[in-house]
């Protein structure tokens, strides 16, 4: 039994090196099978290969899964999420190893194989290992037997410690140096791997090569493998070389130490350490026999060597820059990473890729190994690698310790909202591999759902697609930002209601609306009905709503300038003849309002238009620092000119300089259409504007949804008016609303809206009485087919488009009003302004000027409470009342149908019944956590209390002491 496997060593760690062989083996075996050498089953021999499923589908499924069909072109595919390989800057370096492990199983094998391939006698190694072969009897029983099998067996005794029988098969004519071929051993290989000091003694005293490497090992090597010390010992007194390596060119070469390293051969590295080796030698791939403790988990080989003074131990590995502490890390071996520790090792020490140890430990996700490294190394979490990546990001992984992970670099100060070179923070990477706990311990630690990576994904979007039951923690966060409290001072104490808005700002200052603004954006508008959204937007609303209103004002004096403008100077011709241009206007008496006296005054002074032309140049100047002011604040010009209000302003600004006087003197007819489109346009614009406002927002909801519909509508049926236009044009030829198909159309469009020209039927007395029938037949198909049925199919779509914005009146109110704010920000804070006066912006449009200015003291139940609307404190109120009567604090799980997450759980209610269940139990469990948490409270005072009685007894036990001592003095 002390020969099986490696002496000395676990047996889950010669699994570890036969499974490393293993895989290499098959990896070397699918490389030399590629796949098109696969053979492929079809027809009856398919079916009958497939006989044993129980499934058809099953089988028919591998049928299309096949390569035999082609594929469909439907266009291009979308685009992916661009997820980060996260572990990219984390692969797996397979570590240079000896290809050929030696042990027990494999020696065995090996020697019967030899023997197998010789002559099959295999019954010769049964009968020495059942010692039915004695001295005495050796050469009967090998009487007629080959070289080859003496050979053979005479290595097989000396791994089976049959010291007795090598005296006798030399006898026979066995070598001496004579080895198996497969790894080169020969019989003092065995015998030292084996430890069997007589023979090893023996082989040397009959002229064995203590230093013989005939393949790949010296005997001193196979004695480290097998943990042989003792025969180690009779080795080094009998001159092997300590420093010896192995020979394969291509293998690493190996000393000694590395290889009793790898065997986990405590023995002989205690041994080969006192023998003077040399525990920093670097073997062919870079590593140390320390470096090989470290990456196999030895912890005791480690702390062999370890002892030794004058080691470095920060030393790097070659190629990977690994120290020892990083190695440790990287498997997760607490026990050597705390040795490391206690020895000095630095534990933010950088490899090839920027990693420190806390990223490789935090990616194999060892608890116990992050928090080591934290406590006693002093490991800083926030280290980027190259990749800007820190500890947290490797810690996100479907490990079912990735949470725990996550929770103990958080609590030692690992920033949550960090970012990688791709934009991406440890939220991103979490949601794009769709992993709910981890997303959920994230956003409970403050991680920002709305920060966008380079690639323009927020990490709400993600989570939208991906992890749509992680929404509810946003909502608990909003739901624990409302607590009730009684006010200590007031006599009656009053209920007050305190609003912490800090899961709001935290992220976005100054541009305080952006989380609001980006629920809207990713479709999660439903977020704004809680009740501390709702509250937040009112006030500020309240606070900035100044800015919007003076803008407004602004815009109604420039356009109103421009209304004046075109209507006297070109509506009117007044400039012209002003100026005496009666050769070439026509008659100004028509033109300018000649018994008007502002038409007299205008005619007879046209430095007035000219001057009111000048005004509004300045005031038109104004407005073009405002739009360039504004553009700086759009990301880009193709967002910038993605909305149609500022395309509809620039064409109103670039309006007046083309009809302007200034160029010739005299202002030109074709002016008057470029005028008349500009102030329809500018009007139109400040209609929008009124529009956003929220008190009439709905309104011009109301519109724009119509005139959407009616655009859609006529584009439909613009067929059917087009025929019956231009057969109205071809029945009444000499009427004069159908003079031309153009003419005609605008006539039938008239007529749509029930102005209906009956006199076309009985004006036309001369026309042939079977034009008369035609023209009737049309008249009425056409009142039944478009002033019947599509009018009032238009007003029904209106109806129903105004009740379904009716319905989402409050929500939609709110939408409005956040995109409003978000236009209103966008355009004030900017860094193109003098510190000063974004200072004074500041203070006038921001609800928190500084951060900590975050939380709101209300009193709901006081009639007299004005500073937010009824609707919204009741609200609020019996959430806190509700969080009042379960505790204060969040669980994942709370209240998962709430705000955020009642849509969707709504919509999918039979899949997500064990969602909600598991909800109840992470509710009732967080409960019995309170409580526990609370007895904990009150017996860690009562402790604390009891400490303190104890110490005063001490102090007193003290000075009675001192006073009995004294006593005592003065009584001697």
């Amino acid at each position: 039994m002390e020969n099986m496997g490696f002496r000395g060593t676990s047996n889950s760690n010669s699994q570890k090196i036969l499974s490393r062989s293993v895989s290499m083996h098959n990896a070397e075996e699918a490389e030399s099978f590629p796949l098109y050498r696969t053979p492929i089953y079809t027809g009856r021999s398919r079916w009958k290969h497939d006989h044993h499923k129980n499934n058809v589908e099953d089988v028919l499924e591998e049928e299309f899964a096949s390569n035999d069909f082609e594929y469909m072109e439907c266009g291009p595919s979308p685009p992916s999420d661009h997820a980060p390989n996260l572990y990219e800057s984390f692969e797996e370096f397979a570590t240079t190893e000896l290809t050929v492990q030696i042990c027990y199983e494999t020696i065995r094998l090996n020697l019967l194989d030899h023997l197998k391939t010789s002559s099959g006698r295999t019954h010769y190694f049964d009968d020495i290992e059942n010692k039915k072969v004695i001295q005495e009897n050796l050469p009967q029983f090998f009487q007629g037997a080959t070289k080859f099998e003496i050979n053979i067996c005479f290595l097989w005794s000396a791994f089976l410690k049959r010291w007795d029988l090598l005296d006798g098969f030399l006898a026979l004519g066995a070598q001496l140096n004579y080895f198996e071929p497969s790894q080169g051993l020969g019989p003092l290989h065995l015998a030292s791997f084996s430890g069997c000091i007589a023979s090893t003694q023996f082989l040397i005293t009959k002229g064995a090569d203590v230093n013989a490497c005939f393949k790949c090992y010296t005997p001193l090597h196979c004695a480290a493998f097998g943990d042989s010390s003792e025969t180690a010992m009779i080795l080094l007194n009998n001159g092997a070389r300590l420093s010896a390596l192995t020979a394969n060119p291509n293998m690493s070469h190996e000393s000694v130490l590395h290889c009793a390293v790898r065997a986990n051969a405590i023995g002989c590295v205690r041994l080969f350490t006192a023998e003077g080796a040399d525990v920093g030698q670097v073997e062919h791939s870079g590593m140390s026999p320390i470096h090989l403790a470290a990456d196999l988990g030895h912890a005791q080989c480690l702390g062999i060597m370890l002892e030794i003074k004058g080691i470095n131990i920060n030393a790097r590995a070659k190629g990977r820059d690994m120290t020892a502490l990083h190695l440790a890390a990287e498997g997760g071996y607490v026990e050597c990473i705390e040795m490391l520790l206690g020895k000095g090792a630095d534990a933010n020490l950088r490899n090839h890729r920027g990693q420190t140890a806390l990223h490789l430990a935090a990616r194999a996700q060892s608890l116990d190994a992050v928090e080591l490294l934290l406590r006693k190394g002093n490991a800083n979490p926030n280290i980027a690698d190259f990749d800007k990546r820190t500890p947290l990001h490797a810690a996100v992984g479907k490990n079912a310790k990735s949470h725990d992970t996550i929770e103990v670099l958080v609590a030692w100060g690992a920033d949550v909202n960090v970012k990688d070179q791709y934009g991406y923070t440890p939220l991103h990477v979490a949601a794009l591999n769709e992993l709910s706990q981890c997303v959920e311990v994230l956003i409970y630690h403050g991680a920002d759902v709305t920060m966008k990576s380079k690639f323009g994904m927020t990490a709400l979007g993600i989570m939208t697609r991906k992890t749509p039951a992680s929404l509810a923690m946003i909502s608990q966060k909003l739901d624990s930002a409302i607590t009730l409290h009684h006010h200590a001072e007031s006599p009656n104490r009053e209920v007050e209601m305190r609003l912490d808005f800090r899961c709001i700002l935290q992220h976005c200052y100054p541009r305080e609306i952006s989380f609001l603004n980006t629920f809207v954006d990713e479709g999660q508008k439903e977020i704004l009905l809680h009740p501390l959204c709702s509250a937040f937007l009112y006030l500020k609303w309240e606070k900035i709503r100044k800015y919007y209103i003076a803008r407004m004002f602004f815009c109604f004096i420039f356009v109103l300038g421009l209304s004046l403008y075109v209507l006297t100077a070109l509506a009117h011709n007044c400039y012209n003849h002003g100026k005496n241009m009666n050769d070439t206007d026509p008659d100004p008496i028509e033109l300018c309002e000649k018994k008007s006296m502002m038409g007299h005054m205008l005619r007879s002074n046209p430095f007035v238009i000219e001057m009111q032309w000048f005004v509004l140049v300045g005031i038109t100047a104004c407005e073009i620092l405002r739009k360039m002011y504004g553009l700086a604040g759009y990301p880009s010009l193709k967002q910038y000119l993605s909305y149609p209000e500022n395309i509809i302003e620039w064409f109103v600004i670039v309006s007046v300089f083309v009809i302007s006087f200034v160029y010739t003197g005299r202002t030109y007819m074709w002016q008057n259409h470029i005028g008349a489109f500009a102030v329809l346009l500018g009007w139109t614009n400040l209609m929008l504007m009124i529009g956003q406002l929220p008190i009439f927002g709905s309104y011009i909801a109301m519109y724009t949804r119509v005139l959407g519909e009616f655009a859609k509508l006529l584009l439909a049926y613009s067929c059917l008016l087009i025929g019956f236009g231009i057969s109205f044009c071809v029945i009444f030829p000499d009427s004069s609303f159908f003079a031309n198909p153009f003419i005609g159309l605008i006539t039938v469009l008239v007529m749509m809206t029930g102005e209906i020209e009956l006199g076309l039927l009985v004006d036309d007395e001369d026309s042939p009485f079977l034009l008369e029938i035609s023209a009737q037949i049309t008249f009425v198909l056409f009142l039944l087919f478009v002033t019947v049925i599509l009018m009032n199919l238009l007003v029904g779509i209106a109806v129903h488009d105004i009740r379904g914005l009716q319905k989402t009146a409050g929500l939609s109110k709110l939408v409005r009003q956040t995109k409003l704010i978000s236009y209103i920000e966008l355009a004030l804070f900017n860094d193109y302004l003098p510190k000063y006066l974004l200072n004074l912006l500041h203070w006038t449009a921001l609800v928190s000027p500084k951060a900590y200015r975050v939380v709101l003291n209300v009193k709901p139940l006081n009639p007299r409470e004005k500073r937010l609307p009824n609707d919204i404190l009741m609200a609020a109120y019996e959430i806190a009342k509700k969080r009042k009567q379960h505790g204060h604090t969040i669980s994942p799980g709370n209240n998962a149908t709430s705000f955020v997450s009642k849509k969707w759980i709504n919509n999918n209610s039979d899949e997500n019944s064990d969602i909600v269940e598991h909800s109840n139990n992470c509710n009732s469990m967080q409960n019995m956590l309170d409580r526990n948490a609370d007895q904990i409270e009150n017996l860690s005072a009562q402790v604390n209390e009891l400490k303190q009685a104890v110490s005063n007894t001490h102090r007193m036990m003290e000075q009675l002491l001192l006073v009995v001592k004294q006593q005592h003095k003065t009584k001697s």
